[in-house]
């Protein structure tokens, strides 16, 4: 009885995610605002469902950076992120009104808008070597519903798309502490929604469509990324890069790694852009970790994942908050994706 209130609770929330987008006007999601709390950054809603063009953009959502975005999805209110929690449905909430405010076109299944709806089966939380993780649970038949988020800025060329993805679930509440998650992986989040920002407040059209992405339940084993990879909502085949961001926000200034399969095009890219900022990103052994790139090489996508070399400091503990994070190494690491991007896709 227990786990099918758990169960019904995240379908609401979910619901919460997807009603004020799709289908009902602004005063529902006021409503709908109201009743989840306030965030640090109040969260930005859509305009009403009318004539207005698809690419109207909220200029108040222009001026945010990364750091307004790290600050919203950290609150208590998000509740640590958890996947398939009503803290993660909260994040989702943002996101998607990030996504509809910058103007972009909903990339999702075609029924919601910017959401892909997948399930999750369920987990355990365990602690190796003092982080927090999850291992499979028992009954894998019971599974949870997430949400993945993407929106896309058109390109003259609609059948190619550069990719710029992180994921935005944490680890939720365990014991009574708060994993808030902020460089495991609002500082990635809050790195390619400011991409996007200056892409879009620069006004030019981009050569490839640029799709920015969302995963969720990477922390139980990327499921979000590869549900995307099994059930695309476009094909697979358009993307010909894929630029992933995950623990951008500490370290020393400049120092990042690289996780790939090799010098494909996105590393290369990186390359250039990381050596015309005068920062290091080298590719570096997985160790027995990895991000959501690893669901897109699979598929034999040229793909990588952009993190600082001391992503594993304080990750996974109560102690991942903002005042952990270095604000110029967010901004660098925003500059080498924003030139990445440049030479993919302009």
């Amino acid at each position: 009885m227990q786990t099918r209130r758990v169960f019904l609770k995240t379908l609401l929330g979910l619901v919460a995610i997807i009603i004020p987008w799709s289908v009902l006007p602004t005063r529902f999601g006021e409503a709908m605002k109201t009743g989840l709390g306030h965030p640090s950054v109040k969260l930005l809603l859509p305009p009403p469902l009318t004539s207005k063009p698809n690419n109207v953009i909220n200029e108040e959502s222009l001026s945010l950076t990364a750091m307004d975005d790290i600050f919203a999805l950290t609150s208590s209110e998000m509740q640590g992120r958890k996947a398939g929690s009503v803290g993660e449905a909260k994040a989702a909430e943002y996101l998607a009104s990030q996504l509809s405010m910058l103007g972009l076109k909903p990339m999702g299944d075609q029924e919601t808008g910017f959401t892909q709806a997948f399930t999750i089966p369920p987990v355990i939380e365990t602690r190796v070597n003092g982080r927090l993780t999850f291992r499979p649970g028992e009954n894998r038949n019971l599974r949870t519903p997430s949400v993945n988020l993407l929106g896309g800025l058109l390109g003259e060329n609609t059948a190619e798309i550069i990719l710029i993805s992180a994921h935005y679930d944490h680890l939720g509440v365990f014991e009574g502490q708060l994993y808030p998650g902020a460089n495991d992986n609002a500082s990635g989040v809050g790195c390619v929604l400011d991409v996007m920002r200056r892409i879009l407040r620069e006004g030019k059209t981009p050569k490839r469509t640029i799709v920015l992405a969302f995963w969720s339940a990477e922390e139980m084993g990327f499921v979000g990324s590869a549900a995307f990879v099994q059930a695309s909502s476009f094909p697979l085949h358009q993307i010909q890069a894929v630029l992933n961001v995950d623990t951008v926000g500490n370290g020393m200034i400049g120092d990042f790694a690289l996780w790939s399969n090799g010098e494909n095009t996105a590393v290369k890219a990186i390359y250039k852009a990381a050596s015309e900022c005068g920062a290091s990103a080298v590719l570096t052994p997985t160790a027995g970790h990895n991000s959501d790139s690893v669901s897109f090489i699979a598929a034999g996508i040229p793909a990588l994942t952009l993190m600082t070399h001391d992503w594993l400091d304080k990750n996974h503990t109560p102690e991942d908050t903002t005042a952990l994070l270095k604000p110029e190494q967010i901004h660098l690491a925003s500059e080498i994706i924003y030139r990445a991007v440049q030479i993919l896709a302009f």
